[in-house]
């Protein structure tokens, strides 16, 4: 992997990250391709990312990936870059989910990528510096290219800081952000929370956006793309999961996108992009019958409560959902998906939604969550396309109500403990997988293989 590198990683938790990550993004601009990978979701974040970046960003999750899955993973998602722009969702020294390997620092390392570290310094002192110092001597082998303070006002505080950062920290200042622009930011990103853009790349920018976009003129975006390309040569990661099996005719696949989707897991697309498939984009709320000719249907994301509204208004496309896959057309749907193909859904302010209707079950969204809820799910004899054990997400509460006793598609152990008995999760309706959970086509790569083979021996009939 020969493509510029860097990482960007607070030395503690805090909101300014953020910003600054949307500050170089919109800095380096639409004609320069950068890809941002964020280690670790955090929605706040990803979503904007996913806005402000020209390019779609990906998470590399350390519960769900490790080891050579990364490294393909990674190698795929730099290349045609000029720049990866690494994101850091836990603290620079801190892991993601107790992880082995998981702390930026560390991948920092195995990436070879150069490091920019944020100090919150806002209302703070010497104290800061210290927490800086600190994360130096545990990061170890990380190279730390310089650092940008956000929040620095005139007070004796910030300026015992900035002394301490020249006197002690001996790091370059990349850039120096305002208070009045990150007390704005912080106060803007968190009344936004939950907002996506996900029809039109050229719409508005948001207030938070705008901010970032402001924040980039106190950046030295020169010397950080310096630093980046001073990455060393990373070999290329040998392709097992992202290859286009030799055999077999074409297959397609209409991919649901738009409201009330946002595009998580992009992972997943990148999987059945490389196997050959041809993607066929289905908009939820626009079109009103599935493309023609397809093979199978991919709904997956998280949902936006917010946009239900659209989708549940187009009963045209709802009824071709339903008859189409009570027929049996091949369709996985995961995560907010799902939710689309229940009989009713209320959301978290009690509106209720009459939706496709395929899935015996009504459900109401109690609560979403920013990071991901980790499980541990056994795909059952009646999944039509998983087998095996692994790791699953959750990104929302819901209450279910199921109207009759239907097929599941997983068994679910959310507790260690081994008195507490597996729950059943997901929902099998012919050749249709459904589960409000979600799950990663790169870790469980026999779930794609076989909805592919599915789709193609349906071809032959």
């Amino acid at each position: 992997m020969s493509t510029a590198r860097l990482m960007v990683a607070g030395v503690e938790p805090s909101p300014v990250l953020d910003l600054v990550a949307g500050a170089l993004l919109a800095g380096f601009g639409e004609q320069r391709p950068v890809r941002p990978i964020l280690l670790g979701l955090d929605l706040s974040l990803w979503r904007l990312v996913y806005n402000v970046s020209a390019r779609s960003p990906r998470v590399l999750d350390p519960v769900l990936f490790a080891g050579d899955v990364a490294k393909e993973l990674c190698d795929a998602w730099a290349q045609k870059m000029d720049l990866a722009l690494f994101i850091a969702v836990p603290p620079f020294v801190e892991r993601w989910e107790g992880v082995s390997g998981s702390r930026p620092c560390d991948v920092a390392v195995a990436v070879d990528a150069p490091v920019v570290l944020v100090v919150d310094a806002r209302e703070r002192g010497a104290s800061a510096a210290a927490a800086l110092m600190g994360s130096r001597v545990m990061a170890k082998r990380a190279e730390i290219g310089g650092v940008i303070v956000v929040g620095a006002d005139e007070s004796p505080a910030a300026v015992e800081l900035m002394e301490a950062l020249r006197r002690d920290v001996g790091l370059p200042l990349l850039g120096r952000v305002p208070p009045q622009l990150s007390e704005q930011f912080v106060r803007q990103h968190a009344s936004s929370a939950g907002k996506a853009r996900t029809i039109s790349p050229g719409s508005k920018r948001s207030a938070s956006e705008s901010l970032c976009q402001e924040a980039a003129g106190y950046l030295d975006l020169h010397e950080i793309e310096a630093i980046a390309r001073r990455c060393g040569y990373v070999p290329s990661a040998p392709r097992r999961l992202l290859t286009c099996p030799s055999q077999g005719g074409r297959v397609s696949v209409a991919v649901a996108w738009g409201p009330p989707l946002q595009p998580l897991g992009l992972e997943n697309i990148d999987v059945l992009q490389a196997m050959g498939v041809e993607l066929v984009p289905l908009n939820l709320a626009k079109d009103r019958e599935l493309p023609s000719n397809v093979d199978g249907v991919f709904l997956a994301g998280q949902i936006d409560e917010r946009e239900i509204d659209a989708f549940a208004a187009n009963k045209a496309l709802q009824e071709e959902l339903r008859a189409a896959i009570s027929d049996g057309l091949p369709a996985v749907a995961m995560g907010g998906g799902a939710l689309l193909l229940l009989q009713r859904l209320a959301d978290s302010r009690g509106r209720a939604y009459d939706l496709v209707g395929v899935l015996p079950a009504e459900a109401e969204l109690i609560e979403t969550y920013d990071r991901p809820l980790y499980v541990r799910g056994t795909a059952t004899r009646q999944n039509p396309f998983d087998e095996g054990s692994h790791v699953l997400y959750e990104l929302f509460d819901l209450e279910f109500s199921l109207l009759e006793q239907g097929s599941f598609a997983y068994q679910v152990s959310a507790s260690a403990e081994p008195h507490d008995p597996p729950q059943a999760e997901g929902f099998v309706v012919k050749r249709c997988l459904a589960t409000t959970l979600s799950l990663s086509f790169a870790t469980s790569p026999q779930l794609a293989t076989r909805f592919l083979s599915v789709m193609r021996f349906l071809q032959g009939r």
